[in-house]
């Protein structure tokens, strides 16, 4: 009997320990349980106010909305612990239903907050609004187009000129309110870069500046681009010398010449290739037999190559030259000839004398005569043409290379068909 009675107890101790162990969990239960379903109030702040209907107030009945006294609100929630603790105030809107207003002016509207559609928002009570109302105005939408303008502040490396800022499009198109289009008077884009040796091209953002240069907030404003391509073309620059060309004539080559140009260098920009071969540029090219005087002085415009330009410079050069060491004296030709007749075609000179001046040195004139001179007429100008034409001639001077005719002359012809 006692071993029998000894194996029963076990068991009895075990049943029980079971038994008090689901009785706990009941009761927990019920705690739990009950403690979900209880009234639990929590404060939710920084909602951020939205209103339903904008896009469409503005597209169909060109209202906007102004001057918000808030864009976020605080409230306090009812409902049970369970519901409200799996709330975030991230996950809240304040919403402001515009369908109802179709005309501007000042409006204070009451709003409703919107929860996630995974919350069970019909046992939750918003039990405290603040504010309560959202106060705003309502504004005619208007438009504007503003130019863009910018500002490189920054350096071109040595060799290199920054010109001024490109921008596509010129201009941009600005919507909103009329009283805060007003305060724009342009776009503004500002290029920091040192050293650019090349172009640049890149898109950028832009911010809208009154007439002081002072940044407008454009919340209320739609921008139609919200960007525009910015170009800052970056040229060579490179200082040249002006120079002369001279053709010898008239007894005096360039030994004869001493010149001066004024200014006596440009400095030229333009694309980097299209400078890398220009060293100086020919002001003028002057034939001396056309110098008859000792001193010449003339204005010349500068021809620059394609693709160049001038860089703050003047664009005309003044050209002073002198003839040194030469001496001029007249002669009288009495001999004439005439070359490139047409063919079947005769020409008679009409003249007797031509008096012409040579210029030469001194010891070169004394040996020099009359009869060494001679006047050649050319006649490849005229063709078939027939009757007295003024002929241009060469002058020529027998014995001696260092001597020289100075000044045009012309003579009568009389061409006739043979």
């Amino acid at each position: 009997m006692k071993d029998k009675f000894s194996a029963k107890k076990p068991v009895r101790s075990m049943v029980l320990r079971l038994l008090l162990s689901f009785l706990c969990a009941m009761l927990f239960w019920v705690f739990v349980t009950s403690t979900e379903a209880e009234d639990y109030k929590q404060s939710f702040s920084g909602i951020p106010v939205v209103f339903e209907g904008e896009s469409t107030m503005r597209e169909s009945r060109g209202l906007v909305i102004t001057n918000r006294n808030t864009t976020s609100v605080r409230v306090t929630i009812s409902g049970s612990r369970r519901v409200i603790a799996s709330l975030d105030a991230a996950d809240l809107t304040a919403v402001i239903d515009l369908r109802s207003i179709t005309a501007t002016g000042h409006y204070a509207s009451a709003y409703k907050i919107n929860f996630p559609s995974n919350v069970d928002s019909g046992s939750l009570t918003v039990t405290v609004s603040n504010p309560e109302s959202v106060s705003f105005d309502v504004d005619r939408l208007s438009t504007k187009s503003v130019e863009v303008v910018g500002r490189f502040n920054g350096s071109a490396a040595e060799g290199f000129s920054a010109e001024p800022i490109v921008f596509e499009p010129s201009t941009v198109i600005i919507s909103g309110p009329q009283n805060a289009l007003e305060k724009v008077e342009y776009a503004y884009v500002e290029v920091s870069r040192e050293d650019v040796n090349k172009t640049l091209s890149f898109e950028s953002s832009y911010i809208l500046c009154d007439e002081d240069g002072n940044e407008v907030n454009h919340d209320s404003i739609q921008l139609e681009n919200e960007t525009v391509m910015v170009t800052l073309p970056i040229i060579s620059i490179k200082e040249v010398d002006l120079t002369l060309r001279i053709l010898p004539g008239g007894g005096a080559t360039d030994a004869n010449v001493k010149y001066d140009i004024e200014p006596k260098s440009i400095v030229l920009s333009g694309d980097s290739d299209a400078l890398a071969g220009i060293n100086n540029i020919d002001l003028a090219t002057i034939d001396l037999s056309d110098i008859e005087d000792d001193t010449f002085n003339e204005t010349y415009k500068i021809v620059i190559p394609n693709n160049t330009e001038i860089l703050n410079g003047p664009k005309e050069a003044e050209l002073t030259l002198e003839i040194n060491g030469l001496q001029k004296k007249q002669f009288t030709v009495t001999n004439f000839s005439c070359v490139n007749v047409t063919e079947d075609y005769e020409a008679e000179v009409m003249v007797d004398n031509l008096t012409v001046n040579i210029r030469g040195t001194e010891d070169v004139l004394k040996n020099i005569s009359d009869v060494n001179v001679r006047a050649v007429a050319d006649l490849s100008a005229f063709g078939s043409a027939t009757g007295i034409v003024s002929a241009p001639v060469r002058i020529e001077i027998d014995g001696t290379t260092e001597a020289g005719a100075v000044g045009d002359y012309e003579i009568y012809v009389n061409i006739s068909a043979g």
